[in-house]
Order: C-alpha cells, then structure tokens, then sequence
C-alpha cells in the first residue's frame, strides 16, 4: 500500500500532508537512510556524520549491511529518542531534503494507528519510495 506514490506534488518527496496522527508517547519517530551499493553506502556515511552533528539528541544505530526485518535493502536508524522531540520533525525533514542526495529516506511515526499505518500512509519518504516487506502486518 504505498497510495502516496502518486503524489503530483513531488517526485522528492512522498507523504500524505493531510492525513493526521496521534503519536505514542514515545519516541515519536524512526528514519531509516537506505542504500544498496558502495558509493550509496559511502553517500549515507556521509549523510549520518551531518545529522550525528546537526542533531545531537537523535540516537543512531548501527549500519545494517543486509536486508533486515521489513526493509528490503540495507540500511540505517536513527530515532527521535524522546517524545518531546516530535516538534523537530520539521526540522529534520527539512534537513534530509536537503541532503538526502540520491538516497531514499523513509521516516515513519509511532502513531496510535499501529506499524501498518506508520509504515504506509503516515510515512514520508524521500527519494525513491521502497516496497517495504510488510504484506504479512496486520492492517488497521
């Protein structure tokens, strides 16, 4: 279910500016920054020293150098640590436009709606929008 594939708007950018959300009060969002060749992993290595600068606050894990629960390529995660940060969703946004280069970027909410829903009509994804491995989730 990627509906916002027909974003008219953008082809940068995908994520459905109307629909809303209650975040859990958690940590309110997940990115996670792709790549699936040398120079893509070289390009998000860059991209994660940027945001590790730019965001102190996020927490950064480690690079996944293999497809990995519903992601089809390898990857990158970094989380908003703390609910209050949801108001720098924004910010961060933003930010990955602006740097995303050639890579594809999703970030997703942990809404109330459940991770089908964050993984689909409430993602924002930058850049090529990926078929995530997700069919088997139970939808809301």
């Amino acid at each position: 279910d990627n509906n916002n594939k027909d974003n008219k708007d953008s082809d940068t950018y995908h994520h459905p500016e109307h629909h809303s959300y209650t975040l859990q009060k958690r940590n309110p969002y997940d990115v996670h920054v792709y790549y699936d060749t040398p120079e893509a992993r070289e390009q998000a290595m860059e991209l994660r020293q940027k945001m590790q600068q730019e965001f102190p606050w996020m927490r950064f894990y480690r690079m996944r150098d293999a497809p990995i629960g519903p992601h089809p390529v390898p990857m990158f995660e970094a989380d908003f640590a703390a609910y209050d940060y949801y108001r720098k969703w924004e910010e961060v946004r933003n930010f990955l436009v602006g740097e995303s280069g050639d890579l594809s970027i999703l970030i997703h909410p942990h809404s109330t709606e459940g991770d089908y829903a964050d993984h689909t009509r409430n993602a924002f994804w930058i850049g090529r929008v990926l078929d995530l491995k997700i069919q088997g989730w139970r939808q809301n």
